[in-house]
């Protein structure tokens, strides 16, 4: 009992290997006398081209016949390209199904931090919405403080140049900003 067969997705054919015919294949196939229905196909089956081999060299009797490496060499195998099976249309509506399920599901767990809702699930909290409201009147005091301050350090340096004294307080007033954006950055990827 031999082993059981492979399968494959390439069909070989009943004959087996067929190679590409080049011109060594085809003198060779003149030398061993084969009909010219073989000589001028396009393929050659490779037990065809084994057995001229054979026959030209002598079957290893010293003959001068060419080895079959070389009558190989240049053309390489002809195979057919392997058919698609097709799909039962049940299968193909149940894939297509699990793919839009996989799809929302990873959709849902990108946008899940998006939402409003608080982790009760019953909308926003007035905790959330003072807590909020709170870190924005911060925000606006301390940017109000640090314009006061640039205005207060612009009178030091032109004491009579009001322009000096505004830009210098929009400067520290964005330093102001700019410091609590990062903060809020640092605060909101912690929690």
């Amino acid at each position: 009992r031999g082993s059981p067969p492979m399968t494959t997705n390439m069909d070989i054919g009943g004959e087996g290997l067929r190679l590409v015919q080049t011109m060594a294949t085809r003198d060779a196939l003149r030398r061993g006398c084969c009909s010219d229905a073989v000589i001028d196909h396009e393929t050659v089956p490779f037990r065809v081209l084994v057995d001229v081999a054979r026959a030209l060299r002598g079957d290893g009797a010293g003959g001068c016949g060419p080895y079959l490496q070389d009558l190989v060499r240049g053309g390489g195998l002809a195979l057919r390209a392997p058919t698609r099976v097709k799909r039962d249309p049940t299968l193909e509506r149940r894939c297509v199904a699990l793919r839009d399920k996989q799809e929302q599901r990873k959709y849902e767990s990108m946008t899940k931090d998006v939402t409003n809702e608080s982790k009760t699930g019953q909308g926003i909290r007035m905790s959330d919405v003072t807590r909020e409201l709170g870190f924005g009147a911060h925000v606006l005091t301390l940017m109000a403080a640090c314009f006061a301050g640039g205005v207060v350090a612009g009178r030091s340096f032109a004491p009579d140049n009001t322009t000096t004294q505004v830009v210098l307080g929009t400067v520290g007033m964005f330093i102001a900003m700019m410091v609590e954006a990062l903060l809020f950055m640092l605060r909101d990827a912690r929690t």
